[in-house]
This record gives C-alpha cells, sequence and structure tokens, in this order.
C-alpha cells in the first residue's frame, strides 16, 4: 500500500478503494515485466554487436592503415635505391 494512500484514506478514499487501487497498478507492472525484460535482453544483445561491431572497425583501420602506409614505403626504398645507384656512379667515375 502507498504512502499516498494512507494520507488519501484518512480523508475521503477508503482502504478497499486503496488496495484496489494498489492491485491494479501491481496487474499492470506484472504485464510490462515481461517486455521489460526482453528489452533488457535485447539491450545486452545490442551491446553485444556493439563491440563486435567497434573491434572490427578498429581491424579495417589497422588493416587500410598498412596498405595505405606501402606505396610511401615502396617510394622511399626506390629513392634510396637511386640515391645508391647515382652514389655508387659517381665514386666509380672518380676512381
Amino acid at each position: 500500500m502507498s504512502g499516498w494512500c494512507l494520507i488519501r484514506s484518512m480523508n475521503d478514499i477508503s482502504k478497499e478503494l486503496c488496495e484496489e487501487r494498489a492491485q491494479r497498478t501491481e496487474k499492470r507492472l506484472d504485464k510490462h515485466s515481461s517486455a521489460i525484460d526482453e528489452l533488457c535482453a535485447c539491450s545486452v544483445k545490442l551491446t553485444e554487436m556493439m563491440r563486435i561491431h567497434n573491434e572490427r572497425i578498429d581491424d579495417h583501420e589497422s588493416r587500410l592503415g598498412s596498405l595505405e602506409k606501402r606505396p610511401g614505403d615502396i617510394v622511399g626504398r626506390v629513392i634510396d635505391a637511386l640515391i645508391s645507384a647515382v652514389t655508387a656512379a659517381i665514386v666509380c667515375m672518380i676512381l
């Protein structure tokens, strides 16, 4: 029985009416408890799905980063090879 009913029962609401309202409220809450449980289960599933999705995004970002880095590495190697070749040619010309 709620505090509101106790306060009002002193004035103009009977105890029976208060108990009836409390029972109706309990029945309404019981009707929705299964829906609330289902929503909680869905929330847990969605949280897990988001975690997995974020892990996949992180994996894709790292893979893309390495793919985007490769052309720069190749260009660096070519430049290093050209510098080595030019240096070797200059040394050969001097000797």
